[in-house]
């Protein structure tokens, strides 16, 4: 989730912070720093400001009798309801003076720039600034005795807002004032048509107002005005999916940069950063920063790479969408109307899923939960509804995000332990010197259980006396083990192992050994074998999610899960052609019976064995 103040730095083009308010502070050669005028009148509590009259209660009259009583004189009781008048209550104080004093009017090495101080309930930008003039401010003649002058106009917000848009009119009253200052002694000694008053009182109503104000001064005018300030892009990565919220095509103009031009008619919502490079012909690089200047100015968002193969998790804003969308604070729209239209295939003759039946279908999402086998148990084909444009709909609005799955591969050598581990013994002692962390420990652990369970169907009496023995599944070392991080190469892999549309089970037929070995050494000539660059393997160390290698590399989903079999030793179950239809109807049924009997963990063991380990985040 994002963060409150992460989200008000990123919406802060969006709205401008309203002035709470605004007071003149200087430095008082006698009575030190303290508080010359303030608008509203009180809002900051200071002995030594000016405090309108308060009453004692609200029901007390404006009459001179009740606002400032004598001591020891009892009050007065109330008029009758005809005759009472009603008194506006005076303005809450926002802070004390005294706690921040040291912000507002700083040491000599902080003045001249910009100082943000956070109280409890209000937040204090202004820009201190400090004139050294012996000969002016030093003197039996001065008006102000003393060596500098120390001033500063500060702004006062509610403590949760965005300042950006408000840091360059701090920087720039402060500077106006000081070279008027300088010039005209405006603040020390003021003119008579001058009143700081009427200045804080103009600035606080017209900023509020109008987002923009001028002021008169001596020979020159205080000029402000509020600008959208947008935070930076986030990084866009090749796997992001970018969304246009505006028309493109109308937008394009010839006076375009070239790269941009070329891009903008390949943002269909549907195509990756690396597609749209590649289909407009132009470089990677060049297409990240062309997208990253739309998200800038909010022309496009970035969703994540739709894949049958992905998983989502509910927010906690999908109760605000169920209980409280009726109407969209953007657009004014209904968003149960909204989402049941965006949802809608467009099929002739068929009404939209109404919002609580589609309510009812993202409540079913979870991580680790493909799509695929999620629109299977829903029986979503048989329902006009988009599956792409749903889940980009909720992504959108916020109360859907996506799961991204990690695999880790346990034998990897960042996550391996150092001492060597041949046999049961070994690999105990291995764990309790050389493991580093939950990932090793894990490795560790599944080698002894395999370990034992080899010495138990060999018949020796000790798993550490007797020599393991290679079955199908278990890996022979491989020579990635020892291999560098090298370029992205083009994956080499045959495609008739790739032929299967549903996950293996642990009960179909394996392979032999001698096609285990070959595969592993990537030249195996057989149906199921494969071969893949040995900078992948290294890639599956925990973090690096499954977009970002099947893009890296070329590949898809389903080459990408034969590499993970592989590696974990998982590579069963691979249907064969030739096979009957009435028994590939009886397995693939029996298949959806164990899927929703058996847990993940365990769905995930039989798909890619014992040393592949897929973390969703």
């Amino acid at each position: 989730m994002v963060s409150r103040r992460e989200q008000l730095r990123q919406e802060s083009g969006s709205y401008t912070p309203k002035l709470v308010a605004c007071f003149y502070a200087v430095f008082d050669p006698t009575l030190g720093p303290r508080v010359v005028h303030q608008i509203p009148e009180g809002s900051v509590a200071t002995a030594l400001s000016t405090f309108p009259s308060r009453p004692d209660t609200p029901k007390d009259t404006d009459s001179p009798s009740t606002l400032s009583p004598a001591p020891g004189t009892p009050v007065r009781e109330p008029d009758s309801p005809a005759t009472a008048q009603p008194v506006p209550r005076a303005n809450p104080v926002l802070f004390d003076f005294a706690s921040i004093l040291d912000f507002v009017i700083p040491k000599p090495e902080l003045c001249g720039h910009l100082i943000t101080k956070a109280t409890r309930t209000s937040k204090i930008l202004g820009f201190p600034v400090r004139i050294v003039d012996e000969e002016k401010y030093h003197g039996s003649k001065a008006v102000y005795n003393r060596n500098a002058f120390i001033f500063n106009v500060c702004f006062v917000f509610e403590r949760d807002a965005e300042l950006s848009v408000y840091e360059p009119v701090a920087r720039k009253t402060g500077r106006t004032l000081s070279a008027l200052e300088e010039q005209f002694s405006l603040l020390s000694n003021p003119p008579p048509s001058f009143s700081m008053s009427n200045l804080l009182e103009q600035l606080y109503l017209d900023l509020n107002a109008y987002f923009e104000t001028s002021i008169p001064l001596i020979d020159t005018n205080l000029d402000l005005c509020l600008y959208p300030f947008y935070a930076n892009p986030p990084e866009v990565r090749i796997w992001d999916v970018p969304i246009a919220v505006t028309d493109l095509e109308q937008m394009k103009s010839y006076s375009w940069d070239v790269t941009l031009y070329k891009l903008c008619s390949f943002i269909n919502g549907v195509n990756h950063v690396k597609r749209i490079a590649e289909l407009a012909e132009v470089d990677l690089f060049l297409a990240r920063q062309c997208i990253q200047h739309l998200v800038y100015y909010n022309a496009v968002i970035l969703v994540d790479l739709f894949q049958f193969s992905n998983s989502y998790a509910l927010l906690p804003d999908i109760a605000d969408a169920a209980q409280y969308g009726e109407e969209d604070e953007d657009s004014g729209v209904d968003l149960r109307f909204e989402c049941e239209n965006y949802v809608h295939d467009g099929t002739r003759d068929t009404t939209p899923v109404p919002f609580s039946t589609l309510l009812t279908f993202y409540s079913r999402l979870r991580p680790g939960y493909p799509l695929s086998t999620w629109m299977d148990d829903l029986s979503l084909d048989a329902l006009p509804i988009d599956v792409r444009r749903m889940i980009q709909f909720g992504v959108i609005k916020g109360f859907l995000r996506r799961a991204h799955a990690y695999p880790v591969w346990l034998d990897h050598p960042a996550l391996k332990p150092r001492a060597a581990r041949g046999s049961a013994s070994s690999s105990g002692a291995a764990t309790a010197t050389g493991a580093s962390g939950a990932a090793a420990a894990a490795a560790a652990a599944s080698a002894a259980a395999r370990a034992r369970q080899r010495a138990a169907s060999s018949g020796s009496k000790s798993a550490s006396a007797s020599a393991p023995t290679r079955r199908a599944g278990d890996l022979p070392p491989k020579r990635v083990l020892h291999a560098t991080l090298d370029a992205p190469a083009p994956p080499q892999h045959s495609t008739n192992s790739l032929r299967r549309s549903s996950p293996p089970s642990r009960g179909s037929g394996a392979g032999s050994g001698d096609e285990d070995e070959d595969r592993a050494a990537g030249g195996g000539a057989g149906e199921n074998s494969i071969s893949y660059p040995p900078s992948l393997a290294l890639l599956l160390d925990g973090s690096h999610h499954t977009d970002e290698v099947c893009l890296r590399y070329g590949i898809g989903w389903r080459t990408l899960e034969a590499v993970l079999r592989d590696l974990g030793g998982g590579a069963k179950g691979m249907e064969r052609e030739g096979d009957d239809d009435e028994d590939d109807d009886e397995e693939e049924e029996a298949r959806r019976e164990r899927r929703r009997t058996r847990s993940r963990d365990d769905e995930e063991a039989s798909l890619y064995g014992d040393k592949v380990v897929m973390l969703w985040i």
